[in-house]
């Protein structure tokens, strides 16, 4: 489940460089709706099952010990597609997404975090919100997928382009702190470029992620995070995730 995290966290991160004061605000409120309780997406490597709760903890990194929840709030479907909201917790900081997901792999993911900020992914591929469909989950080398990522808040906006390519690695037992799972491997490559106003940059995350048929991401292996913005280039280390808890 934290895939879509750390790839729509490392979007956010990107957000603020150019939107300053764009994470500002308090969390989310929202009414859990259990009535459905099939996996709206479709895809058991990332079940959406309302109701379901993951918790992870960053066991190395800059942000090592540090808690985070993914909890799938709603879902309902709507002319677009069937729509999910899902709630990511770290600490006192709320981020809600929703997932609108279309035929075809069309896939368009509001993300509000907090105040009058928004961010809004949209586009097609071979792959849903970041992760190969089950039937190509084995095989990619790589898939790709393509979107066009905006962002808007108070203090500005931008638009940028973002390209993924998950690459298969086998299947890996998986040792975490909520069990022993076999885990289908994928090295992820996710780039953000914006050109022009208010500001170019390219934002390039590199990292593995472990996913296990039935309950979604196990494990986010370490990797980097390489921000370029006018031309000046740094590089962080992503630490690495584990899944200590997890409720269907």
């Amino acid at each position: 489940m934290a895939l879509k995290s750390r790839g729509l966290g490392a979007l956010l991160a990107a957000w603020t460089v150019v939107v300053p004061g764009a994470l500002a605000g308090g969390g989310v409120a929202y009414a859990s709706n259990r009535q459905a309780l099939a996996n709206a997406s479709g895809n058991p490597y990332f079940p959406l099952v309302v109701g379901a709760t993951w918790k992870y903890k960053q066991m190395a990194g800059p942000a090592a010990g540090q808690a985070m929840t993914v909890h799938v709030v709603s879902a309902h479907k709507t002319a677009a597609g069937e729509a999910v909201e899902v709630q990511d917790s770290v600490g006192a900081a709320t981020v809600t997404g929703s997932y609108v997901i279309g035929a075809n792999g069309a896939i368009e993911i509001e993300v509000a975090a907090g105040g009058s900020a928004r961010a809004t992914i949209s586009g097609s591929g071979n792959s849903d919100y970041f992760i190969p469909r089950a039937s190509q989950i084995s095989s990619c080398h790589p898939c790709r997928f393509t979107a066009v990522f905006t962002a808007s808040s108070p203090g500005g906006s931008i638009r940028s382009h973002m390209t993924e390519a998950a690459t298969s690695a086998g299947v890996q037992a998986v040792h975490v702190p909520a069990g022993t799972f076999r885990a289908q491997k994928l090295q992820m490559v996710l780039k953000i470029t914006s050109a022009g106003a208010p500001i170019s940059f390219d934002d390039t995350v590199d990292y593995s992620v472990y996913l296990a048929k039935g309950v979604g991401m196990v494990e986010t292996g370490a990797g980097t995070v390489s921000t370029s913005v006018m031309g000046h280039t740094t590089s962080v280390p992503t630490g690495s995730e584990e899944l200590i808890g997890y409720t269907p």
